[in-house]
């Protein structure tokens, strides 16, 4: 009798966690975000962002062509910096049509932080935009449709989720990979419809 039981025990435990890893594809909530952009990609909102050199710049300008989205913001002394290094990286290997958009939460992120961001990073438009989003309400829906969580840390930072987020040429995003899968980029814009 205590075998039936613990057979039910282990079977439906073994059902729970195949049912809330997606099939044993996803054990954390981040990786379970990233599964449900690479099954059903979302077109990003139009959203009008403001560059390094001060320029508008809309987000559907990028249509037509793959590009792969950074979110930081230019005072972050760790986690976006490491962004950056692999948005270099991408900036010397990606294909010469690949764009390439940091894009910054921060609303104090201005246009000399924002090229102060860029400079440290040789980022040059067009290839390599560097931009916020100046408008709070456009800010808000870019960063829910990516899935980007902001927290402010009470210290004047921020804690965030972070990722290269390629976006196809349709304006969809497509996929999220970790900070230093530039290889993972790369072989996914070879696949890209174009």
């Amino acid at each position: 009798m205590w075998r039936a039981a613990l057979l039910a025990v282990v079977l439906a435990g073994g059902s729970a966690l195949w049912w809330g890893t997606d099939g044993g594809r996803a054990f954390t909530a981040e990786a379970a975000r990233r599964l449900a952009i690479a099954t059903s990609p979302r077109l990003l909102p139009e959203v009008t962002l403001s560059d390094q050199h001060g320029a508008e710049v809309r987000l559907a300008d990028y249509r037509g062509a793959p590009l792969v989205i950074e979110f930081v913001y230019a005072t972050c002394a760790d986690l976006c910096t490491a962004l950056g290094n692999a948005f270099e990286r991408l900036d010397a290997t990606a294909p010469a049509a690949v764009r390439l958009l940091s894009v910054s939460f921060d609303p104090a992120d201005d246009t000399e932080r924002l090229g102060w961001f860029a400079d440290r990073h040789g980022a040059e438009a067009p290839r390599w935009r560097v931009a916020g989003v100046p408008d709070p309400a456009m800010r808000k829906g870019l960063l829910a449709r990516a899935d980007v969580v902001v927290i402010p840390d009470g210290l004047g930072g921020f804690v965030h989720n972070a990722g290269l987020y390629l976006v196809d040429a349709g304006g969809r995003l497509v996929r999220v990979f970790d900070p230093e899968d530039t290889g993972g980029v790369l072989t996914a814009l070879g696949t890209l419809d174009r």
